[in-house]
């Protein structure tokens, strides 16, 4: 049975759980913030690197439409 001398109130408890756990839930945030920034950026290099060797590239848009871009210099 556990007998200890230095209690606290349980607020205190409550209030340092719920400190914690707004930290995880930025840290989460910012986690999932950075692997969309790392994955724009490395679909901004796929297109910059094809369209520079001249090669087309299909932007898929939500509606459905599809773009094609070709790395063709201009005039």
């Amino acid at each position: 049975m556990p007998d200890h001398i230095n209690i606290n109130h349980p607020d205190n408890r409550a209030k340092y759980r719920y400190e914690m756990l707004e930290i995880v839930q930025l840290r989460a945030r910012v986690q999932t913030l950075e692997n969309f920034l790392l994955n724009a950026e490395s679909d901004l290099e796929a297109i910059f690197t094809r369209i520079e060797r001249g090669d087309e590239v299909e932007l898929h848009m939500q509606s459905g439409a599809v773009f094609v871009v070709t790395g063709k210099k201009r005039k």
